[in-house]
């Protein structure tokens, strides 16, 4: 799995459990060198073998089993390299006792608690007495005949390739499994990361959604320049209160469902979805020119749709108000710890409300401000100037346009 792929404490485990099994099999051999060594009649390496080699690998098979891995590792080192050294002194080079460091070398980078100073300074000791002990050591104090040293040859360099062979392999299975694992988990990973792109975008939209799941950073509190859209549904407490709740949240569905795709593919994002009506942005939160033109478009696809619904008789027979500014807000995350949310603030945010609810007092369903009329193709559109209208909690009159 990934987190077994970066977790330390997995490398250590898996370090633990080859080791362990090297050191009784180091055990078990130096046992069985005690007699090849009775045998060939080499009394020093016998001494040798069970005064410190065997004690070595049983104390190496105890500290590791009781955690400390890096002592065992050390003490284990030690005696391979010293054996190494005294059976090349004792029997020659061509005895094979030389291909065991050769061993030695490839597991001073198993240890994962080991810097990479330990491990190259290791290997470079290593590789020094190897050299010295070829050079000085080519003919031991005793002689064994030919069948024989061929036979100790052999057998070092047999043993030496199958044990430093199943320890690659056990690396390579290792590599594999983990290859699978990271594989299936980055499926999981995958599915589960559109499932929260898919719900998280129910609750804000897909485009926040998105731009927050990929950006490294936190959304943070901006300032835009951006078109604000206000809807509302005409009359929806009466409607809702002659029919029953799940009638009234089919209809919801239907209209909302609507109104959503053609705000999305217009480059704009629902912020908030009310019973009656809906508030939505173009240009933020990521920004761009031409905001207003697309929220114009929006608004007259939106008239489009419903009417279309209507004559289908897929809903009753509405109205809506629909009211658009532009102008510098501030957009981000609202919110503390517990519950953030992306919202808009700033005076602009409110005039475009305001705009919306004048759709009552005209007697009309799309009002725009001077900003969005001097920003929008006017070609093909019929434009009434309501003009200059004192917005409540406004200072300053807004000149107002109507588009339908």
């Amino acid at each position: 799995m990934i987190n077994e792929v970066n977790d330390p404490k997995f490398e250590v485990k898996k370090f633990h459990q080859i080791t362990q099994g090297a050191y009784l099999v180091g055990l078990l051999g130096h046992i069985s060198a005690i007699f090849l060594f009775w045998y060939i009649g080499v009394t020093e390496l016998v001494i040798f073998n069970i005064l410190f080699s065997c004690p070595a690998f049983a104390s190496a098979l105890y500290l590791n089993n009781n955690k400390h891995e890096n002592y065992a590792f050390f003490l284990a080192c030690v005696e391979l390299l010293f054996h190494q050294v005294l059976c090349t002194y004792f029997l020659g080079w061509g005895f094979g006792a030389h291909f065991w460091l050769i061993y030695l070398a490839g597991l001073s980078f198993f240890n994962p608690n080991w810097n990479r100073k330990v491990q190259f300074g290791l290997l470079i000791l290593i590789c020094i007495v190897y050299v010295t002990i070829s050079i000085v050591f080519k003919h031991g104090i005793y002689s064994l005949d030919t069948d024989m040293l061929h036979f100790s040859y052999i057998s070092n360099a047999v043993f030496t390739i199958i044990i430093t062979s199943l320890l690659i392999n056990f690396y390579a299975q290792s590599t594999k499994r983990l290859e699978h694992n990271l594989r299936q988990e980055q499926k999981v990973t995958k599915r589960l990361l559109e499932k929260i792109r898919g719900l998280f975008g129910q609750q804000i939209s897909q485009k926040i959604a998105q731009h927050m799941i990929s950006s490294e950073e936190e959304i943070k509190t901006t300032n835009f320049d951006a078109s604000i859209m206000f809807l509302d549904i005409r009359d929806f407490t009466v409607f809702a209160d002659s029919r029953a709740p799940s009638e009234v949240a089919k209809f919801q569905n239907i209209v909302f469902g609507e109104l959503i795709e053609i705000i999305r593919k217009n480059n704009g994002v629902v912020l908030q979805l009310l019973g009656d009506g809906l508030m939505a942005v173009f240009g933020a939160p990521i920004k761009y020119d031409g905001h207003e033109k697309d929220a114009v478009k929006s608004g007259f696809e939106i008239l489009q749709c419903i009417n279309q619904l209507v004559e289908e008789e897929k809903i009753p027979e509405i109205k809506i108000g629909i009211g658009l500014h532009s102008g510098n807000i501030v957009a981000g995350n609202i919110g503390n710890d517990e519950r953030k949310a992306y919202s808009l603030t700033g005076k602009n945010v409110i005039i475009a409300a305001r705009i919306e609810s004048l759709n009552k007092t005209y007697n009309s369903q799309f009002l725009i401000s001077e900003n969005i009329f001097d920003r929008m193709e006017k070609s093909d559109v019929d434009i009434e100037e309501i003009g200059d209208v004192k917005l409540k909690g406004m200072e300053t009159p807004t000149k107002i346009f109507k588009l339908a």
